[in-house]
């Protein structure tokens, strides 16, 4: 520079103006190298930041997937989930924690409701002895008493305590069935049976009642035999559970249908009434213990349960359908 400073003002000025020129380049490059250098550290961060995003993803979906199983099966399992994530590994073990405590208390609700439904089987049984003897006396109370010359008070009250003792007979073989479904001990026999033949014995064991009540009845069986794998037993049971709610809380309409319809794929039987008629929310409730759409008064509340039960039990199925008002329709299916 010193050098350059003994020429012209013109070369220096030149000179001063290249080395400039020089600098600005280098610093422009320095610019631009560091530029690419934080764009390939932010692109890094930005697949490592996305990498964790997709194995959190894969990690919960194990999680839904896992807990969604195990709902669906009874088996008592838990989540093993192979992963570096801290969170999720602790929320793996927080459910986990949660999920033994839930077998816990299943296996604990298990053993209450086997021991009750034993102890339950165990007092109706104990009850039914002493029943028959009490309703035996009281048929004979309520026979002598009509025969005799005795007051109508009297006659009244022999006939309300046979009625009485008819309803707690009822009521004791619903809790013993029950309890028998519940604990396992009710053993069925499944064979070939004639289904014709059983919704004809069934209705003919209602007929002097019907008639007695003036009820107009429809029954439409194939004069054909309809065959199904089936417990005749069981399959009366839930006939008549359907005829006596039937004839009970649909009796003001005085209509009562019996419809055995076979297909290659199932049988179907309908029993139909024209009464009040089951609302849309009474028709999620009326399989249940102890569920009745009459009082308190009007039977134990078992007998769509113990149908239902048994329906499973033979491998069938129950339906409802109801127009309040109108008419409701009870059905059992079974298959061909």
């Amino acid at each position: 520079l010193r050098l350059k400073l003994k020429n012209s003002p013109e070369d220096t000025t030149d000179y001063i103006k290249n080395l400039w020129g020089i600098g600005y380049k280098m610093e422009e490059k320095k610019i631009l190298v560091l530029f690419i250098i934080l764009s390939a550290v932010l692109l890094s961060l930005l697949i490592w930041q996305k990498i964790k995003y997709w194995t959190l993803e894969k990690d919960i979906a194990y999680i839904s997937s896992r807990l969604e199983s195990l709902s669906l099966t009874s088996e008592n399992g838990y989540l093993l989930l192979p992963t570096d994530c801290i969170a999720v590994k602790k929320l793996g073990a927080s459910i986990n924690r949660l999920l033994q405590d839930f077998y816990t208390d299943k296996a604990e609700f298990k053993r209450s409701q086997r021991a009750m439904a034993q102890v339950l089987t165990n007092i109706s049984h104990d009850i039914r002895t002493p029943l028959t003897v009490l309703k035996g006396n009281s048929e004979m109370l309520f026979s002598r008493a009509k025969e005799s010359s005795l007051p109508e008070s009297f006659q009244a009250m022999a006939e309300k305590i046979d009625q009485k003792a008819d309803q707690l007979t009822a009521a004791i073989n619903d809790y013993f069935t029950i309890s028998k479904i519940a604990s396992g001990d009710l053993i069925l026999n499944l064979q070939k049976e004639n289904i014709s033949q059983i919704c004809h014995e069934t209705v003919l064991d209602y007929y002097d009642l019907l008639e007695e009540q003036q009820f107009e009845v429809n029954i439409q069986i194939p004069s054909v035999p309809v065959f199904a794998e089936t417990d005749k037993d069981a399959l009366q049971r839930i006939l008549k559970n359907f005829l006596d709610n039937g004839i009970r809380h649909g009796g003001a309409g005085k209509y009562i249908g019996l419809v055995l319809t076979s297909s290659e794929e199932s049988i179907e039987i309908q029993i139909e009434d024209h009464g009040k008629g089951i609302s849309p929310q009474q028709q999620k409730q009326i399989f249940a213990r102890n569920y009745t759409t009459a009082g308190k008064s009007s039977g134990s509340g078992l007998g769509l349960a113990i149908a239902k039960s048994l329906a499973r039990q033979i491998g069938g199925d129950i339906q409802v359908y109801s127009i309040p008002g109108e008419r409701t329709v009870f059905s059992v299916i079974l298959k061909s």
